[in-house]
């Protein structure tokens, strides 16, 4: 973490400087090295925040009786901070084009246009995440998504699991993990990535187990 912190510092501080020093020469490059530095500071609060909630716990009595998971707000910032920069980057070029009406400049500035409105539309889709429900947890199941929720009486084997992402060109090398919520359901293998969420791999098996136990002990009763 600390690693990581110091590392996302050090290109914060850059980005920031070229965007300093661009600001005499052309307000949309600088702009660009603005949102970089941006950018490496939201990275150094999401290290920071997964360093600290990897230290939360969760018990029986402080648990609420509904957890809803949505994505990760950082992440979407970020998201949505490198798709800007793409946008900033269309305007800066159509702003260089010089209007000719022949097939080469048409043909360019609808090009230039049309890669511009993508990123705009990815924003915009990215913003319509933050607010959205992925996964809620309750004394009924597991419902991911708009989907039918998962009845606990028919979940068996729910936990977090780790995969880890092996091909031929990093047999050898660093292999990243990916996690995900695990279940069989009616017999069927349900998987769902979880490393993009608002929590952690840690957290989310506490709140697998506690609602477990609520439903065998309600169960019994």
């Amino acid at each position: 973490m600390k690693f990581g912190i110091f590392f996302y510092a050090v290109l914060g501080i850059i980005a920031l400087s070229i965007g300093i020093y661009l600001l005499q020469y052309n307000i949309f490059l600088s702009i660009i090295f603005f949102i970089g530095a941006f950018i490496n500071g939201v990275f150094i609060h999401k290290e920071y925040n997964i360093h600290k909630n990897n230290n939360i716990g969760y018990d029986e009595n402080t648990l609420p009786d509904e957890i809803l998971v949505k994505y990760s707000r950082s992440g979407r910032i970020i998201a949505i901070s490198i798709y800007s920069i793409f946008v900033i980057l269309g305007i800066f070029f159509l702003s260089c084009i010089i209007i000719k009406f022949n097939f080469m400049t048409m043909f360019i500035l609808a090009l230039l246009a049309a890669f511009t409105g993508y990123f705009i539309i990815k924003i915009i889709l990215e913003s319509k995440k933050i607010s959205k429900v992925m996964v809620s947890i309750n004394g009924k199941g597991i419902q991911i998504k708009d989907n039918s929720r998962y009845l606990w009486s028919e979940i068996q084997l729910e936990k977090i699991i780790v995969k880890r992402l092996v091909s031929r060109e990093s047999k050898h090398d660093y292999q990243p993990e990916v996690n995900y919520l695990y279940f069989f359901y009616n017999n069927e293998k349900i998987e769902i990535t979880i490393d993009d969420f608002d929590i952690t791999d840690y957290q989310l098996a506490q709140i697998l187990k506690i609602f477990r136990v609520r439903y065998n002990n309600s169960s019994l009763l």
